[in-house]
């Protein structure tokens, strides 16, 4: 009879689990979107989406500097004609934070006029894209949702603060144009708040990435005025300690207070030629709308004196937007972990046995994490791959599930040998009380993902003394219920936006559930289910290794990068890619060895192969040598390159570099083991560049370099590109021709 009522607990924590988390996962897509018939005052999906058909009606890239980077610059200013809209251009000449690269910048600036000359709110969008993809989704939905949303705005006008829209150009080469705008241009300084809208695929929510610290006033006005708020505070912590980057960075250099918006679904056509008007989700774009237009119109209203405190925000837990002050996530940690020590001793459990549950978690959350891990690592080993965003997508998420139950299984069979059900209960949750404790102390912004669970579980715990013995455990499933969306329920937006070779981001989140669930689960027989697991993850890992998961919707992405030493005569193609190569392409190089391709770099290149020599004449560079260790070099392309570059060794002396608004300090790079100043000129084509170089103590040097950089390819890999097409794709900076030449400075 016992037996019998624990395995229908099992059977009741595993349906709940489930529905709960279908539930959550469906009530956190992005809204249907609105059709033509919209309400003039309410955003509009189509009507958002007819703007990026005019805007885009090409569907190519169009980078900066490119001829159809400004055709798309002419469209937006007639966009802002269409609405009546003042604007101006912002021309000039900028350079990144993080690296030393330059461009010159097209900025668009327009303004809805308020009630006083109080500061702007500013709505941000990028215009420029990466020269391999059309940009749909980066940043074209950023631009119409703000265009859609100016329109809806305009017809309320004025409000109390002015409004400012900034359309940034060169953000794909650094941030360029947001750096140009917030160093020189004199509407920058008022500016009071920024939302800047961006993204990262062709779907998925809308979510709050990150905001400014003080956060109190935006958060509540959001979760306010949104009908479908989304975001996790804990993303601002991962996001902090990601490459990544958006113009609001630049913001935040500014000490200007704000929120960046952002959606990345279907990320495996980020910087892709996929990344399409046709692939773009109306959903998405509707969801972009959702969130900046009420949020604008709240905060344009607004008393901005002060921004308020620090808000951690849990997003929404079943259509239950949850949001406190930071300072408050010590004392709820406290005070749920009171309730939990309350309750354990009204319930009269053997102490020492709870302590071994505390042990006893950390073994369930590795044996979960261990074995999920392992099963990728031995895809990996098996099949030579592991694919980010899998075109065929079951036998990966199968294998994510079976290996985790493995684990978890193995688990709990090891603590059951030692703990019921309840002492393994109170030790988990004890456990969680700990790490919420790390979490609030050591990582702020991520508090909300212990927090709620654990005051909901510490409060059904409480709550559970005071039914009868054998209904515990019963009454205990609702420990469960706020448990799964901050754990397993955020699996999906991390498949979506991290993928598989990042499997690790998920599976702490899959060990925390199954620490929560195990005491559940103690009556099932783990040997079979253990086995069974292994046996299914043992069949997706083979499926996996003999299929092709990759598809034209979700091709691998591989760029082909052409070198041409002018000095040598020698010529290389490499193709780069993050997984191993496919037929043909792996046939067309030497995967087998390492070269190295250039000659200011010790780096080792595999994918390569010799190569003819292009007929493209070498860049001109002209040098004149000042007083005071000044020397000006004039650069131009003969091929219309779209991006030149300068390399310098740092023993130079080199001090900084001007291209006529002022000394930039160059940044170190390092070429494997040389370390080198690496200055790029982006968006180049048939201008010439004039640049200032600064030395210590000038010395003439013959070990400068000159590169001309371009995304057309020779004509003599017009097969490889040929080759290169259906199942693969570039991405990023994608295809590169190099001419590289030494020369002396």
């Amino acid at each position: 009879m016992q037996l019998r009522k624990q395995f229908n607990l099992a059977t009741a924590a595993s349906l709940l689990t489930l529905i709960l988390y279908l539930l959550q996962h469906f009530m956190l897509l992005p809204p249907n979107p609105k059709g033509f018939d919209a309400p003039k005052d309410e955003f509009s999906a189509a009507r958002a989406f007819s703007i990026l058909e005019v805007l885009l009606q090409e569907n190519k890239p169009h980078p900066v500097g490119s001829d159809l980077n400004k055709v798309v610059k002419e469209r937006l200013i007639e966009e802002f004609e269409k609405l009546g809209l003042d604007y101006e251009e912002q021309k000039t000449w900028a350079c990144a934070t993080r690296y030393s690269g330059c461009a010159e910048v097209e900025n668009l600036i327009a303004t809805i006029p308020g009630k006083s000359d109080l500061p702007y709110l500013a709505l941000m969008a990028h215009y420029d894209s990466v020269p391999m993809a059309p940009g749909a989704g980066d940043d074209g939905a950023g631009l119409v949702a703000i265009l859609e949303t100016a329109r809806a705005l305009k017809l309320e006008a004025p409000f109390k603060h002015p409004i400012m829209i900034i359309f940034t150009d060169a953000e794909e080469v650094g941030l360029i144009g947001a750096e140009g705008f917030f160093k020189q241009h004199p509407l920058a300084k008022k500016v009071g708040v920024v939302l800047n809208v961006e993204g990262s695929g062709t779907s998925g929510s809308s979510l709050v990435l990150r905001t400014s610290e003080n956060n109190e006033l935006l958060i509540k006005s959001y979760s306010n005025e949104t009908s479908s708020a989304y975001g996790f505070s804990f993303v601002k912590e991962l996001f902090k300690r990601m490459p990544n980057d958006t113009d609001f960075s630049v913001v935040q250099r500014a000490n200007i207070p704000g929120i960046d918006f952002a959606f990345a679904g279907e990320r495996n056509h980020y910087h892709t030629p996929n990344d399409t008007i046709e692939n773009l989700d109306l959903r998405t774009l509707q969801h972009h709308g959702e969130n900046i237009l009420p949020l604008a119109r709240s905060l344009a209203n607004s008393d901005w004196t002060s921004m308020g405190g620090q808000y951690v925000y849990g997003g929404k837990l079943y259509g239950v937007w949850t949001q406190w002050n930071s300072s408050y996530s010590f004392l709820l940690t406290v005070l749920a972990f009171v309730l939990i020590i309350v309750s354990l001793f009204r319930s009269k459990l053997n102490i020492i046995k709870v302590i071994y549950g505390v042990l006893s978690s950390p073994l369930i959350l590795a044996s979960t994490v261990i074995a999920a891990y392992g099963a990728f690592q031995f895809l990996s080993i098996f099949s030579g791959k592991v694919i980010s965003w899998p075109g065929i997508e079951w036998p990966y998420r199968l294998l994510l599930l079976s290996s985790s139950l493995l684990g978890a299984f193995v688990g709990i069979s090891i603590v059951r040998r030692y703990l019921d059900p309840t002492q393994m209960l109170y030790g988990a949750w004890i456990f969680w009380s700990i790490l919420s404790f790390i979490t609030v102390l050591y990582l702020p912004d991520a508090a909300n993902t212990f927090i709620i669970p654990l005051l909901a579980g510490s409060l059904v715990l409480f709550i559970s003394d005071f039914v009868a013995r054998d209904k515990k455990l019963s009454v205990c499933l609702l420990t469960l219920v706020l448990a799964i969306p901050t754990t397993i329920g955020l699996i999906f937006s991390l498949e979506q936006s991290q993928g598989y070779k990042l499997v690790f981001a998920v599976l702490p989140l899959i060990g925390l559930y199954a620490i929560l669930i195990s005491p559940f689960l103690f009556c099932l027989r783990a040997k079979p289910l253990s086995i069974g697991a292994a046996l299914i993850s043992i069949f997706c890992v083979v499926v996996a290794s003999n299929i092709n998961l990759y598809t034209e919707h979700r091709p691998q992405h591989v760029n082909i990068n052409y070198y041409q030493n002018l000095d040598t005569g020698k010529s290389y193609v490499h193709l780069s890619s993050q997984e191993p190569l496919l037929e043909p392409l792996r046939s067309f190089v030497d995967v087998d060895t390492t070269q190295q391709l250039i000659p200011y770099s010790s780096r080792g290149f595999s994918n390569w192969t010799e190569s003819e020599i292009s007929n493209w004449q070498a860049p001109i560079y002209k040098t004149e040598y000042m007083a005071n260790g000044l020397v000006k070099l004039t650069l131009s392309s003969l091929r219309s390159a779209d991006r030149m570059a300068l390399i310098i060794p740092t023993s130079s002396g080199l001090l900084s570099f001007d291209l006529g608004r002022g000394e930039e300090r160059p940044v170190k790079d390092r070429m494997g083991s040389n370390a080198i100043y690496s200055i790029s000129f982006s968006g180049v084509y048939d201008n010439k560049i004039e640049v200032l170089l600064r030395f210590e103590d000038y010395t003439k040097m013959d070990e400068a370099y000159l590169i001309d950089i371009s995304s057309k390819l020779p004509s003599h890999l017009d097969n490889l590109l040929q080759l290169r097409s259906g199942l693969f794709s570039p991405v990023h900076r994608g295809d590169q021709a190099v001419l590289i030449q030494r020369i002396s400075i």
